[in-house]
């Protein structure tokens, strides 16, 4: 099933440990993000989280003292107390330090332009 998933995966999951915040209207946590890719991320379940499948919810992941990412995105699996997102509105400074972000990791350029052409279909 993993390599399933793996074959149909457009956007290239890049390996990512970093702490971050997911808020939503009500609740503010402090998750792990574990992998990001331009189209989605992973996280940990945050402590006490009553999140089912397509809650919306913004990650904040502060990279340095100047530089951020925020995503807007949807819940869309739930395993082992690993939350999967998908990204739906990324404002421009964020998907330039995301781009920015994949790019250093993927040291593939030829990957990261087909990503990109994906992405904005």
């Amino acid at each position: 099933m993993v390599s399933t998933m793996q074959e149909k995966r457009l956007f290239q999951r890049i390996l990512f440990s970093h702490d971050a915040t997911l808020v939503d209207p009500t609740h503010k946590w402090s998750i792990q993000i574990l992998d990001l890719s331009l189209h989605g991320f992973l996280c940990t379940e945050p402590t006490n989280s009553t999140m089912e499948i397509d809650h919306l919810a913004s990650l904040i992941l502060k990279l340095d003292d100047q530089h951020s990412i925020t995503i807007n995105a949807k819940l869309v699996h739930m395993e082992n107390q690993l939350l999967g997102f998908e990204n739906h509105d990324i404002d421009i400074d964020s998907i330039s330090e995301l781009k920015r972000l994949v790019e250093l990791n993927l040291a593939n350029d030829e990957l990261l332009h087909r990503e990109l052409a994906e992405l904005a279909r």
